[in-house]
């Protein structure tokens, strides 16, 4: 949270604190809070230290900043593993095309097989811009309407 605070930014708190709190209160104010932050250290370590001992010596070199996932994201990604997730396997598994290539190839062995590899000759396509007409279809007769 505190990381990403520019010096321009640490200024204007500066400046918003003295404008605040006064030059008599200041000093007592940044005296408390180093005070809270140093407790919050010491209870935050005391808290580490016993999840360590009560899971045992296996996870003595744990270290709990490892569990943040953007440290999680950044060590995956800097290991070179090209799939750091296992997701390889997810899309192999849910790649329809080999199943259709199996029914393709069952329906192809079903009708014939290598003929039914070609798709048939469209003799009667019509050309662009002009409707399509059956094959035996009389000629169109404007007269006869």
């Amino acid at each position: 949270m505190l990381a990403d605070l520019s010096p321009l930014k640490l200024a204007v708190l500066a400046t918003l604190a003295f404008l605040l709190l006064g030059p008599e209160k200041l000093p007592g104010a940044v005296r408390d809070g180093m005070a809270l932050l140093r407790a919050v250290r010491e209870f935050s370590g005391r808290t580490q230290e016993q999840i360590r001992s009560e899971w045992g010596p296996e996870f003595a070199d744990f270290e709990f900043g490892d569990m943040h996932p953007r440290t999680l994201l950044h060590r995956h990604m800097q290991a070179g593993d090209p799939d750091p997730l296992g997701l390889g396997e997810i899309r192999t598994a849910l790649d329809p095309r080999p199943d259709a290539a199996r029914a393709a190839a069952a329906a192809r062995e079903a009708v014939g097989g290598a003929a039914a590899a070609r798709p048939p000759a469209h003799d009667n396509l019509p050309a662009r811009g002009r409707p399509a007409e059956a094959p035996n279809a009389p000629p169109f007769d404007p007269d006869a309407t």
